[in-house]
């Protein structure tokens, strides 16, 4: 008789013991499931707040040259920031455009150079050297490599290995892949201070590679009227009396929650349609989160 109530306690505890393993499963598992379908919410709302704000920009965008005074509810390509709310939450955007960046495959060597010692400081002028260099490899199409440049032995010992374009850059992300280009260089914050004589007046800037370069400036010529503070003061003298009477690509940025939505599309001139050329985004500012892009056809 002991025996077998021994027997049985002991298939009691196993029995007890698979049950606890099996709610355990179920429970990680609900958990799993409900973190899923929260990101996926959190995608969507983002992207549709995202897309909200482009139909907003598109109706509410001043044209080149309008001053803020006279259009009060106009929204302004000068990369100031805006603050709306969506469904309770906070989301902050702000519209810069291309004409007032430096095209990458359009600028000078000098420019180039002078924007991203200026923006590093004297401090770091071997890792502007090592940047700007690496960019100028990249998109050249030969195989001679620079001082502090980069070719594809460089690039193929890294994991995964892959090649430099030897072309033009696309994308402004292409970037990233740039030997000597982190991410904290590419998205920032880089404090950049003015070197104005007035202490009182000085301006701080904090922003990264993306808020001064692009791949959308054709004429190569960065527009006054709507260029960064760093540019507006390292660029100062060969601005002269250079600005824009058109927009070909305005760069719409938003925070919504723990995401980063970057749009890059073209206004239509005379409608209230808009062409988007390209779309990224990212869970946290500087993550490599997910990509796409529509091109022009």
């Amino acid at each position: 008789m002991n025996e077998q109530k021994g027997t049985v306690l002991v298939l009691v505890l196993w029995v007890l013991t698979l049950l606890t393993l099996v709610g355990g499963f179920y429970a990680v598992e609900a958990r799993i499931r409900r973190n899923l379908g929260q990101h996926a919410w959190d995608a969507l709302q983002g992207r549709e707040v995202a897309r909200s704000l482009l139909l907003l920009a598109t109706s509410k965008l001043s044209p080149p040259g309008t001053d803020k005074e006279e259009a009060e509810d106009g929204l302004f390509a000068d990369g100031g920031v805006y603050k709306v709310r969506f469904g309770g939450r906070d989301a902050c955007f702000t519209l810069q455009d291309e004409n007032g960046k430096l095209d990458l495959n359009n600028s000078s060597e000098d420019q180039v150079r002078e924007v991203v010692r200026a923006i590093l400081g004297d401090e770091e002028l071997e890792a502007a050297d090592t940047i700007v260099d690496g960019i100028l490899d990249w998109k050249d199409s030969d195989k001679l490599t620079r001082l502090h440049g980069a070719e594809d032995d460089i690039y193929q010992d890294r994991s995964p290995p892959y090649y430099p374009a030897n072309g033009p850059f696309h994308l402004l992300d292409e970037l990233l892949l740039v030997n000597g280009v982190g991410q904290e260089a590419f998205y920032g914050p880089v404090s950049w201070s003015s070197q104005e004589e007035d202490e009182d007046s000085e301006v701080v800037w904090q922003g990264g590679l993306c808020d001064l370069f692009t791949v959308y400036n054709k004429s190569g010529e960065v527009s006054r009227d709507c260029a960064p503070l760093p540019l507006e003061e390292i660029l100062g003298a060969e601005f002269g009396g250079n600005s824009t009477s058109t927009r070909e690509v305005v760069c719409l940025r938003v925070w919504f929650g723990n995401r980063i939505y970057q749009v890059y599309w073209t206004p239509q001139s005379g409608t209230e349609e808009s062409r988007v050329k390209h779309w990224t985004e990212a869970i946290v500012l500087g993550s490599k989160g997910s990509t796409w892009s529509e091109n022009e056809k």
